[in-house]
């Protein structure tokens, strides 16, 4: 990763609010003027891609799923189709638990904003509309007979 391209994306009129630090070697924590509902900052960190020197590595370390797990369990098939639904859609991975977006380095800002609303989208899947709630209440009502 080339940081002074990296900080040149990051200062352009459109981003001029985020900047980033070094956390460890090679690992740098995005500062986003996005928030969580209860204004906690979204935890985003740059990394080299495994894809190659054009691409940054937008992953989370798997705080999402962590912070997710203080109110929501994927415990059930629907909630783990509903999670993958998410990822699948915002074009997300999953590094077992660490969610991650390899982007072109000349895509930063709109990757970050798309990885930004993928995160915010599972630690909201508390949220989900009725029927997935409905759903959700007979897999768990399943899971409690079975055991």
């Amino acid at each position: 990763m080339n940081l002074d391209q990296v900080r040149a994306l990051l200062v352009c009129p459109p981003v001029s609010g985020f900047d980033f630090y070094e956390r460890k070697t090679g690992v740098f924590q995005l500062i986003l003027p996005i928030l969580h509902e209860d204004g906690d900052m979204l935890e985003v960190f740059l990394q080299d891609s495994p894809r190659g020197a054009g691409y940054v590595r937008i992953c989370d370390f798997g705080m999402a799923l962590m912070r997710l797990s203080y109110t929501y369990d994927l415990d059930t098939p629907t909630r783990q189709d509903i999670f993958r639904s998410i990822l699948h859609h915002s074009g997300v991975g999953n590094d077992d638990g660490s969610l991650y977006l390899d982007a072109p380095a000349e895509a930063l800002y709109p990757s970050i904003l798309q990885f930004a609303g993928c995160i915010q989208k599972v630690c909201n899947m508390r949220y989900w509309d009725r029927d997935a709630v409905r759903r959700a209440y007979y897999d768990d009502r399943q899971a409690e007979t079975a055991a």
